[in-house]
């Protein structure tokens, strides 16, 4: 091509890999900061469980609030952790070609849904998976099944004993569709559109 093309050709190239390496960076940084916060929260959780048998009855509630906390800080690590993995991999689609991943979501629907079944019977949930044709999904099983993970833990823990939820896989248009559906109480009009806030949960939900 031309010498214009090929030098706009060879600066988006310069700057698709400049996002690559700063995506991976900060990823990078996310994950050894959890690495190294997780050594002393280990070590704290050993000494308070340490303390225990030596506490009164009377030190019991706050003995179970400093644990709880613990256990909130450890799974905020976790959800940082992957929260950097997704972004760092939705940026590298958006700068790389990602036709090469590929799955059949039906297939991990399917698996995840099993994987689920036990954890839904004990919370009173009926879970069920629609079968239905393969449908291909521009992503790993991987990535796909975390995402899956993530709706139906929620769609278990919030919907309620008694609940329905059901999880299937079709194809609308162009797209490529992984749905989780529930018949519980849902969220209020005024909290829809915060929903995708990080970490947000609903002021209901502050106990669960």
């Amino acid at each position: 091509g031309p010498p214009e093309l090929r030098q706009l050709a060879t600066g988006f190239n310069r700057m698709a890999d400049a996002v690559t390496t700063a995506l991976e960076q900060q990823r990078r940084l996310v994950a050894d900061t959890s690495h190294q916060l997780r050594n002393p929260l280990a070590a704290l959780r050993l000494r308070i469980d340490s303390l225990q048998p030596r506490l009164p009855d009377t030190a019991t509630r706050t003995y179970t609030g400093v644990t709880a906390e613990l256990e909130r800080m450890e799974h905020l690590l976790d959800d940082l952790l992957a929260l950097a993995n997704a972004e760092h991999r939705a940026g590298e689609l958006a700068v790389t070609d990602g036709a090469q991943a590929c799955c059949d979501a039906t297939a991990v629907t399917a698996a995840q849904a099993q994987l689920w079944h036990l954890v839904a019977e004990q919370d009173g949930v009926h879970l069920e998976f629609s079968p239905g044709p393969s449908v291909l999904m521009a992503c790993t099983e991987g990535e796909l099944a975390q995402v899956a993970d993530i709706l139906l833990d929620n769609a278990i823990k919030y919907a309620g004993s008694g609940a329905r939820v059901e999880t299937r896989c079709f194809v609308e248009g162009a797209n490529a569709v992984f749905e989780v559906r529930d018949d519980g109480p849902g969220l209020a009009t005024g909290e829809l559109p915060r929903a995708g806030t990080r970490f947000w949960r609903s002021e209901r939900h502050r106990a669960v």
